[in-house]
C-alpha cells in the first residue's frame, strides 16, 4: 500500500517521529484539523463535478464525470467496467466455442474405449555396428534416419 509514494514502513515511522516531536495533545489537534481540510476538499470536488456535469449536459456532451475524488481504486474499477464493454462482443464467442469445445472432449473421453497392451512384445532390432565401416562400393555409411542401410535401399 503507498500514499502519495510512502509505502506502510514510511508512514508509521514519519508517525513515530511526529508523536516525539509535537506529542500526543498536539498530534490529536492536527488529525482533527487535517480531517476537516480534507472533507472540505471532498466538497468542493463534488460541487466542481456537479457544475461541470452540468455544463457537459447543457452542451450535449454525454460524459459521466465522478462525484467522489478519484482514487486508485476507483479508477481500476471504472477502467475494468469499460474493458469489460468493449470487450464483450469478443469474448462471449470466444466463451461459447470453448465451452462447445470442452463439452465435446468430455463426450470423446466418454466415449473412448481402453484397449489392453498385448501380450505379445514388440519385435526388437539388433543394433548395427557397421554405421562407421565402408561399404562394399567403397564409400563410408553414416547411416541414414530411418536406419536402413544405402544397401537396403537400392
Amino acid at each position: 500500500m503507498e500514499i502519495l509514494g510512502i509505502g506502510g514502513a514510511e508512514l508509521i515511522a514519519i508517525l513515530i517521529i511526529m508523536l516525539v516531536v509535537a506529542g500526543p495533545k498536539r498530534m490529536i489537534q492536527w488529525a482533527y484539523i487535517l480531517g476537516k481540510y480534507a472533507a472540505k476538499a471532498r466538497a468542493m470536488w463534488a460541487e466542481t463535478m456537479t457544475y461541470i456535469q452540468k455544463e457537459f449536459k447543457d452542451a450535449g456532451v454525454d460524459i459521466e464525470l465522478p462525484k467522489e475524488v478519484p482514487t486508485r481504486g476507483n479508477l481500476n474499477r471504472q477502467i475494468n467496467k469499460q474493458v469489460e464493454k468493449a470487450m464483450s462482443p469478443v469474448t462471449k464467442p470466444m466463451q461459447e466455442a470453448l465451452d462447445e469445445t470442452t463439452s465435446q472432449l468430455k463426450d470423446i473421453k466418454q466415449h473412448a474405449t481402453v484397449r489392453e497392451p498385448s501380450s505379445k512384445p514388440l519385435p526388437v532390432k539388433p543394433p548395427t555396428t557397421s554405421a562407421s565401416a565402408p561399404s562394399s562400393n567403397g564409400s563410408a555409411d553414416f547411416g541414414t534416419w530411418s536406419g536402413r542401410s544405402s544397401d537396403e535401399e537400392s
